[in-house]
This record gives C-alpha cells, structure tokens and sequence, in this order.
C-alpha cells in the first residue's frame, strides 16, 4: 500500500495541465481533491514504471486476486492498469471500490486508504461520459467522504449521484447523512437585552442572499408577515416585545446556498424577559465643551441607581497613559483600583440618582461641574454601573474618558516639522497666547512655544525627526486660564484616501511635474516632455539643455547645477510653462 503514496512529483506535473482541462465541465469540483487526483496519477505511474504485461493479462490476474480476497494485491496490479490505461473510467471506479474493501491496519492507514479510495472515484467521475459510471463514482466518493466524516462534499457527492441516477440504498444513505449533518436548525437565541429584541436561529449552512423572501418558511402567530433579517447562517425575527411570549414555526423547505431545504418544520415558543439593568455611555468622544452645561450623557436601562467613580489622571502621567491600549477603553474594577493607586487619584464616588421606564433606555446628564468643582490639567476616567449589578473583577465598567476644554487642536507633519493649531471650541477662531508643548515618548518636553494671532506653533523638523524615546508622541496646551488639552500623534491621522483626496507625499527638495503628451512610442519616435519644477518654498527653478553627453543619456542645467535625465532632456523655458524638447528613442526601452 505505501508505494501509492511515493513521491511523483515530476509526473504529476506531466499530468496537471491535462487532467484540469477534463474536469471543467462536470458539476462537482473540488481543488483538493483535483490536487490529490494529480499527485496520486503521478505516484502509481511512477511506481508502476515499465509495464511489460498487455492489460488482458493484468485483468485477469486482479480477478484472480480478488478470488482470493487479497484486495491489496489486486489494488496494486490495478495501480499498473490504470498507469498504462490512465483514461479507462471503469478501471479507476474498480480501484476505489478494491481500496474500500482493505481492511487497515491502523487508524493512519485507514486514513490513507479513504482518501486514496475518494481520489480514485474522483477521477473515474471526471473521465467518463457515462451517466451510469458517474453516479457510482459519485456515490463512492461520497461514501469514502462519509467514512471520514466530513460531511458537506460526502452529501454533495450523493445528492449528484441521485440525480443522474436513483438507487435506493444510496437514497437511504443520503436521507441518514442528512438529517444529521445536512442543512439544519442548530439553535437560537433570543437578543433581550436591546431595546428591539429578536430571536435569531442559526443553522449549519449559509442562506441564500437578503433579496430571498424567507417569510412563507416563518409563522408567527398573531402577526400575518413577521419582520425578518438574513445573515450568513442565521434567520432572525425582528420587532418583538419585551415581557412577551411567542410562537414561532420554520417551516420545511427553508432553502439554503447548498441545494439543501429544511427537512422538516420546528415549533418554538420564545419568551423575551424583561432588560437586564444596563449603563453605558453614548460614545468614545473624550472632549467636553468648556462652556455652557458640562454633562456627560449617561444611559441607563431598568435601574433606578448608576454608582459612578471619577478618577483623574495629572499631566505627568499623561504620557503613559494616551499612549497605552486603555486610553477610551472599558476598565474593569482591578485596573480602576490601579489606575487610583499608581497613575491618578480617584476624586468623587458616589450615586446618581434616575427616574427608569420598564426597557426603555434612559438619557441622564452627569453634572461634571457640581460634582468634580474645579477641573485641574490632566485627563479624567468616568465609571458607572447599575446599583444592583454583582460586584465582578473581570467584568468591564461602562467607562468614559474626558476633559473639558475650548481648546481645539489640529497637528499636520510634513517636510517642515509639525505645525500644530489652536482654535476655540465654542467659536472656532483661533487662539492667541496659548502654551504648546512637544512631548516625547520618554515624556520630555522637546519644545515649548506660544501661538501666534493665527493660533499657530512651528515645531523644527528636526524635533519630528527623533526615534525611539525622543520620537514626538504627544501635544498639549495649556491657557492661562487654567484650559487644558492635548492631542496623540501616534494616533491613527484622518484618512480620507476613500473620498478621492489621498494627495501625495510632500517633496523634500525640488518637485518636479514632468508628463508626456502620450503614453507609448516606438523604437526611432520623436518624445515631447513637458516639465515644471519647483522648490519648497514653490519658487520656480529654470533648467537649459546642455549637449548630450553620451549616445543614451542626456543631460540638462539647473540653476547652475548639472543633472542627468536618461532618456530624454528637459528645458524648462519660463516660470509657468516648459518648452517641448525632442528626444529621438533609441534601442532602449524609455
């Protein structure tokens, strides 16, 4: 048996490109198992080697063999038949049937030989042209799949197979195989904790696309056509009510994307319980309006006490803090115990106090300006739960990180370094006389400077350019009168490449705008290039053509400065506008 499953790497390469060819046609394809059948042509025709004996010959030597129950032996004077006949469609469904038949020594042989037998079937149903050959090669594909028990192509395989041809043993497999492994209800689950609640059931194959009308295959009473959803594997029933009890059928005849429907209907009666209570905050949006109301939204949900913690966070650990994967993320009970031990102070617990409706989520500002007082720099971490929630270490808050300023800030970094701007929140114009560190990620400041009337700071290039502990990580602001604020740089920057604004990379030195007046020539054409070149400051540069200085390159002046263009020369006429050059190509591709 082992000498089917000897390298032949070289005659399966030989045999690749012919078996693809024949198998494009047929209705059941699988690339592992063209890839099998490729590979193991190529191990028997190369364990067979030189056949001397004619085909009538070895025939009758396999019968003879399976006379003799040695299955093994008739397998291996197959193996020669199918190396010199490698087109017989019969004798290739005889091998996988005479593979079947082996009883293995071990589970790893087992193994082997279901996959051997299924490649064999594999590659009689592609060779042949007969309905009747392609369903038994069906079938014992689907039977060598079933005995390794992988399910979907062994279902697949004999549902082809009953098509072109009805047999009731293979009927009777098929029914088994799919009321316990083919398209079917695998559980559901009732959403009763959002403020629409549905019941969604999964199944074990995906569903058809969300232009498929699933309503004929759901009943629910009371309601004529019930509000459905569809995704992947699961089929919801949308717009129940809380504190309701339902019944629900999925009719037969459900359809899915294998060519399978549901067998048989199933009942369910569904129950959605009240909400659990709930708090949570609205959203990640850390800064807060210095102006007018300082309320942070608070939602809750069936409760009718939020316990809350404020922690705050100073400018020295500022750093560490924005840089680190809790910044804007939920915390549990264990990191707010360290967060007020090591990094910060915890300054207000307390309750605040709701007035709920039954499942109905419940808005309530936390007012930050009568129960913190006065805000010091830094940033702050809010935390709440419902009163009556079970104290957990591993269950996360409902966490919201804030300060509260007027200072807006907008950092670009370019060739120039990093040009930071302060605006006001409440009346978006600038802001004058504001303090603006650069800090590092060691949390040294690498520059202080104050805005200009156009609320503008300049950091130097070189300070954008500092690696390791000195890379800038932060941007903080300070006013006189004690407003804060700060922005991460390392941060993910605005992307706006999907709006068709991606721009491009800033040049560091000269720019130049060099395009042709078409895209393809021929060997002796004439080349019209036209170039307009630009420093960074957008000064205009002048170039002049000089004498070419070999038989393939051309070289052109700058402002008194030589460069060399390979293969056409440039000269640039004025400070708006290029004059053409021409340029015969030579023999070299341009």
């Amino acid at each position: 048996m082992r000498a089917l499953f000897r390298a032949g790497a070289l005659a399966a390469l030989v045999i690749l490109a012919s078996f693809s060819a024949i198998a494009a046609d047929k209705p059941f394809q699988r690339d592992d198992l063209a890839d099998a059948a490729v590979r193991l042509e190529g191990q028997i025709k190369q364990d067979a080697g030189a056949v001397a004996k004619p085909v009538v010959t070895l025939r009758r030597e396999a019968d003879a063999a399976f006379e003799r129950r040695d299955h093994r032996a008739g397998m291996q004077i197959l193996g020669q038949i199918v190396a010199i006949a490698p087109n017989e469609s019969a004798d290739w469904l005889r091998l996988a049937r005479s593979i079947l038949q082996i009883r293995p020594s071990d589970d790893r042989e087992r193994a082997l030989l279901l996959e051997c037998a299924g490649t064999a079937a594999y590659i009689a149903y592609q060779r042949t042209d007969n309905r009747n050959e392609e369903a038994e090669g069906l079938t014992l594909l689907g039977q060598a799949f079933a005995d390794r028990r992988v399910w979907r192509p062994a279902l697949d395989a004999l549902r082809l197979s009953l098509e072109l041809r009805e047999v009731a043993d293979v009927r009777a497999l098929y029914e088994r195989l799919r009321q316990d492994y083919g398209f079917r209800i695998l559980d559901y689950t009732v959403d009763s904790d959002s403020a629409s609640p549905r019941a969604c059931f999964q199944f074990s194959e995906e569903l058809p696309g969300k232009r498929t009308d699933f309503s004929p295959f759901v009943a629910l009473a009371g309601q004529e056509k019930p509000a459905l959803s569809a995704e992947e594997k699961q089929l919801c029933v949308e717009g129940l009510r809380h504190g309701e009890r339902y019944s629900i059928t999925l009719r037969a005849g459900l359809p899915s994307v294998v060519k399978e429907t549901l067998s048989k209907s199933a009942d369910f009666t569904i129950y959605v319980r009240d909400r659990k209570p709930l708090v949570r905050f609205t959203g990640k949006a850390y800064v807060l309006p210095r102006t007018g109301q300082r309320g942070i939204p608070l939602v809750s949900v069936n409760t009718e006490t939020v316990k809350v913690w404020v922690y705050r966070i100073g400018d020295r650990n500022l750093i560490n803090t924005v840089l680190e994967s809790d910044f804007q993320r939920n915390l549990g009970r264990y990191q707010l115990d360290r967060l007020g031990e090591q990094r910060g102070v915890k300054v207000w617990e307390g309750e605040l106090k709701v007035e709920p409706t039954l499942n109905a989520d419940i808005t309530t500002a936390f007012p930050v300006d009568q129960t913190v007082g006065e805000l010091k720099p830094g940033v702050y971490v809010m935390a709440a739960e419902a009163a009556s929630a079970k104290p957990s270490d591993y269950e996360d808050l409902a966490t919201q990180w804030f300060i509260v300023s007027d200072l807006g800030l907008t950092a670009f970094s370019g060739s120039d370094g990093v040009n930071v701007f302060v605006h006001s929140l409440a009346t978006t114009e600038p802001k004058a006389g504001v303090e603006v560190r650069l800090i590092a990620r060691n949390n040294e400041a690498l520059a202080t400077k104050t805005t200009d009337a156009a609320g503008l700071v300049k950091f130097d290039a070189g300070l954008a350019r500092g690696e390791a502990g000195l890379a800038p990580a932060l941007v903080t602001a300070a006013e006189p009168k004690d407003d804060y604020a700060f922005l991460n740089l390392k941060s993910p920057a605005f992307d706006l490449s999907d709006r068709g604004v991606a721009g491009r990379e800033s040049p560091a030195g000269l720019d130049a705008f060099v395009y042709t007046e078409r895209g393809v020539y021929r060997t002796g054409e004439s080349v019209h290039i036209t170039a307009l070149l630009r420093d960074a400051a957008s000064g205009v540069w002048t170039a002049t053509v000089a004498l070419p200085s070999g038989r393939h390159e051309y070289a052109f002046i700058v402002n008194g400065e030589r460069w060399v263009a390979d293969p056409f020369a440039v000269r640039v006429r004025d400070e708006y506008e290029a004059d053409y050059s021409v340029v015969t190509v030579g023999d070299r591709r341009s």
